[in-house]
């Protein structure tokens, strides 16, 4: 998408006396939304780190949408215009970390969840909408920010479930087993297998076995975590999509746009590959131990 295709919006972000957005929240309590909720009764150390981690993610965020204009501006009919909104979208980022310093200095600090808008962070009295220019892009920005504070025991104290079920921190090195018969070669990990048929490329249907593995167990280590800090998973709404300008996907949990960012390039390629392993990532961790389910390389386009 060209600059120019965001800049209704940004228009809007500098004509407003305060920084306002279009974007709206359709679905209440995401995990971003409750990590709010909570800082706002939290200590001003957590509440200030939390709004100076979201203000320079979203100045990062407004400095490559002025890069975008400024290299489009070249081979562009609208290179006047390109060259504005390029100089006034860097002055607005330069205003939020300008904002970040004020943070640092001792500066009061309130963060607000907004009816019908995104949160807004307020600083010494000027208010900023915690909204990315592309509104399709905002989970993804909402995740970053969350990733980069929900460091050490932050977010588990501040949002996570009851639970005493354990989970791991990081996801393990995944090992596949092999076994050989006439159907071909199988692949499988925790009771979750691929079935491969073709005969003579071992070599690559490791490499894809490998990988598909450990992609599965890092999605569903993610997912546990997520769980963890009260997040509901909609298991048949979970989509994974191309996140813009990351080499990471973004895995959408929820209706309420609770998401990930991982990168994902086996499980991303197919549209039915997230709904078929569905039920093993859902109990990955459970006592009992996830169910058995057979993927067949050949419909997956491994074969």
């Amino acid at each position: 998408m060209s600059f120019l295709a965001a800049a209704p919006l940004a228009l809007a972000l500098f004509l407003l006396p305060q920084v306002a957005s279009l974007a709206t929240v359709e679905a209440a309590d995401s995990r971003f939304e409750r990590t709010i909720t909570a800082l706002q009764v939290a200590d001003d150390d957590a509440r200030s780190r939390f709004a100076s981690v979201a203000l320079l993610e979203l100045a990062e965020t407004y400095l490559a949408e002025a890069d975008l204009a400024r290299s489009e501006a070249d081979s562009s009919e609208q290179a006047q215009r390109l060259v504005f909104w390029s100089r006034a979208v860097g002055r607005y980022a330069e205003g939020l970390v300008a904002l970040v310093a004020a943070i640092d200095q001792g500066m009061p600090v309130a963060l607000r969840l907004n009816e019908r808008e995104v949160p807004s962070v307020s600083v010494d009295g000027r208010t900023v909408m915690l909204a990315h220019p592309r509104s399709d892009q905002q989970a993804g920005y909402e995740q970053r920010v969350l990733k980069q504070f929900c460091t050490g025991i932050t977010c588990t104290a501040l949002t996570a479930a009851r639970t005493a079920q354990p989970i791991p921190v990081s996801p393990q090195l995944v090992t596949p087993d092999w076994e050989f018969s006439e159907l071909g070669p199988r692949c499988h990990y925790r009771g979750l297998s691929v079935q491969f048929r073709a005969p003579g490329r071992l070599a690559a249907q490791k490499s894809i076995c490998q990988q598909f593995m450990q992609e599965v167990e890092m999605l569903a280590t993610e997912i546990a975590w997520q769980q963890r800090h009260g997040v509901f998973i909609e298991w048949d709404a979970i989509r994974i999509q191309a996140s813009p300008g990351q080499p990471a996907h973004l895995v959408r949990l929820n209706s309420s746009d609770d998401s990930l960012l991982l990168s994902l390039p086996i499980i991303s390629s197919s549209n039915a590959l997230p709904g078929a392993i569905a039920p093993w990532l859902q109990q990955r961790f459970a006592p009992a131990g996830p169910p058995s389910i057979v993927i067949d390389a050949s419909e997956q386009g491994w074969d």
